[in-house]
Order: C-alpha cells, then structure tokens, then sequence
C-alpha cells in the first residue's frame, strides 16, 4: 500500500458516500485510477466490506454490550462459529486473557439482550461462563482508525 491507497482509504473512511471523481481531483490523479485502486484494495482484503454506521438509539438498538466468555478450548472454534451467526452480534475477538471470547453486542433492551443473545449463549456446548458489561451512553465509534485519530 503505498501514499496514494493510504490516502483513498482515509477518504473513503471518512465518508463512504465520496464519489472516485472527487477523490482523484483531490489527488491529481485519473478517476480510473481511484476505481482501480479501490477495485484492488477490496481484492486484496485490505477493504473488507463497504458499510454505515448507524446511530444505535435512532436505529432501535440502544444498548450496546459486551460480554466476556470463557470456552473449553477443544470447543472454541464451534462457539465462535455460534457467536458469528447471531444477528445481534457486531464483532467477536479472541483474548488472551482474562476471558478467552469477548463480543460487541447491540440490542433493543435487556429483554431482547437475555432471549436473543444471553440464553443463545449458555445454552452453547464449550461455554463455561460469561461476564456481561452493558453500557450506558456512546461517546465515540468509528469503523476504523483515520489519520487524524478521529
């Protein structure tokens, strides 16, 4: 990736709605270019999808929790594999420690948090325990790392 991806993928990260041709006036650059370029980082993986971020609480999922969860290891690939399929999961990480599974959740309310997710989760072979951490108010969320850090 050299200045020139760099530089693309800030734009796009900033507001995924930019046309090419804006981003290669900006760059100097032919508006074939930037479509290659975009085309090629998607290829590579380097982009892996092309999304929104949606304001929970005007989008019906205003609690936002993570949960902690430790898994027998012979069983941690089938529980990741559970964790993934569910909707009102966002993201899923593997630890170190103190727990070996941590998870981005985003529900309507508690009630949908326990039925949806909560009891999808302890029903699951390999789970051996779960902390739960819910939130109280969003300060920041970004889908990536811009140059600036904001």
């Amino acid at each position: 990736m050299d200045l020139t991806d760099r530089t693309i993928i800030e734009k796009l990260t900033r507001d995924s709605r930019i046309h090419c041709t804006e981003i290669a006036s900006e760059l100097g650059v032919a508006t074939s270019t930037v479509h290659k370029r975009v085309n090629q980082l998607y290829n590579d993986g380097v982009i892996e999808q092309f999304t929104i971020i949606l304001n929970p609480e005007k989008s019906g999922t205003a609690l936002t929790t993570f949960i902690g969860i430790n898994v027998d290891s012979g069983r941690k690939d089938e529980v990741i594999n559970t964790l993934k399929s569910l909707n009102n999961v966002l993201e899923v990480y593997e630890l170190l420690e103190p727990y070996d599974i941590f998870v981005k959740v985003r529900t309507r309310d508690i009630s949908e948090l326990k039925e949806n997710v909560l009891r999808v989760i302890a029903n699951t072979k390999g789970v051996l325990n779960t902390s739960s951490i819910l939130t109280t108010r969003r300060h920041k969320e970004n889908a990536c790392i811009t140059k600036n850090g904001d």
